[in-house]
């Protein structure tokens, strides 16, 4: 499969993943406005911080995630809300042995049942779409509903990966 070519829909119990949508510019501005949200996001090795102060930045950073898909650079995944039909945070993916995923939700979604079935998806998901037969991604210290969801989920905790700290790792499904 190639998700670069034919980006896959997952449903899962309560989010449905899927390719981002400029579309998804009002529900995502509430997700990427939220300072307690944005706190915990993981923008180690991006070009910019993730907090969005207007609606027309917001649109922008879509078509900038749009743009690198199309160059096949990674894939940026809008997590719709099954209850809602709203886009409540997205994850990031790309292809390589060892994967970072990034999970960048809504403070209200911040809960380790809800973070468990994005962590859940990633390893069973990642290794057909993209090769990674490791994903590892960052929790810091104050992100308690995160970790929990991690440790619960099976993930390791190895701190360092490349220069930054506050990872975890797990193997993918194959």
């Amino acid at each position: 499969m190639n998700a670069y070519l034919e980006c896959p829909t997952i449903k899962t119990k309560s989010f449905t993943i899927r390719l981002i949508r400029k579309a998804d510019s009002e529900s995502l501005f509430q997700c990427y406005n939220d300072e307690r949200a944005v706190c915990l996001m993981n923008d180690d090795n991006c070009d910019f911080g993730f907090y969005v102060e207007s609606r027309e930045k917001m649109l922008e950073t879509i078509g900038y995630w749009l743009d690198f898909y199309e160059k096949q650079y990674f894939i940026r995944f809008s997590i719709v809300d099954n209850a809602t039909d709203k886009a409540m945070g997205t994850i990031e993916g790309f292809v390589g042995e060892t994967g970072v995923l990034r999970v960048d939700i809504s403070s209200d979604f911040e809960k380790a049942s809800c973070l468990s079935e994005i962590f859940e998806f990633a390893k069973d998901n990642f290794y057909e779409f993209f090769g990674n037969e490791v994903i590892v991604t960052k929790a810091i210290p104050g992100a308690t509903e995160r970790r929990k969801a991690l440790n619960s989920s099976g993930w390791e905790f190895i701190d360092k990966y490349r220069e930054h700290h506050d990872y975890y790792k797990i193997t993918c499904k194959q």
